[in-house]
């Protein structure tokens, strides 16, 4: 809630206070390996996410191959797919 609803006493907020400054030593005191953990999990994200853009490309250009072949057939089916691309982007 604000402090328009619920205006914090002084005491309240300095345990507020002491509770920041409490988390903020503690995350100083955190293991290397811990750290090291989140840079791996974080490079792994960053893979996957250039995978499945590589991925979305290639279904996107055999698509417009699709359309450029056979017009009739997948034309429309192609801009459909250029729709959800523009609003996905």
């Amino acid at each position: 809630m604000g402090t328009k609803y619920c205006p914090e006493a002084p005491r309240q907020r300095m345990i507020s206070l002491m509770y920041l400054v409490l988390t903020a030593l503690l995350a100083l005191n955190v293991d290397k390996s811990v750290l090291d953990a989140f840079a791996i999990v974080n490079h792994d994200f960053m893979q996957t996410i250039q995978t499945s853009t590589a991925k979305n490309a290639r279904v996107y250009d055999e698509f417009n191959e699709a359309a450029k072949e056979n017009p009739q057939k997948a034309g429309e089916l192609n801009k459909s797919v250029l729709r959800v691309k523009a609003s996905s982007d």
